[in-house]
């Protein structure tokens, strides 16, 4: 409710507004937000690279959804196969140890 003066206050409106929340709250009535996750779309390549390597699908599905995106989309904005292997073989180390791309620029 948005009042521009006192005089704009509907004291009955305001009252029952107030009754009908502590009555919500004695219910446990509750709202909650619905937050829609964002989706993970894990390239051709690094989804071949995962299933050929057991070891390395496992720690890749440990990593946190935001890590797991940041691996998806590195390996996915190369343009070259040859740059794409390139990553593939570079990620690997990082996905074992359970970190994710950029953490090696965190805390300098």
């Amino acid at each position: 409710m948005r009042f521009e003066s006192v005089h704009d206050i509907n004291k009955d409106a305001v009252l029952s507004y107030v009754k009908e929340a502590i009555k919500n709250q004695k219910e446990g009535k509750e709202i909650t937000a619905s937050r829609k996750g964002k989706t993970i779309q894990i390239p051709k390549e690094l989804e071949q690279y995962l299933k050929d390597n057991p070891t390395l699908k496992s720690a890749f599905m440990a990593l946190t959804p935001g890590r797991q995106r940041e691996y998806s989309d590195y390996i996915k904005s190369a343009k070259r196969d040859a740059t794409k292997q390139t990553r593939l073989e570079k990620m690997k180390p990082l996905v074992l140890e359970g970190k994710g791309l950029y953490d090696k620029y965190k805390d300098c």
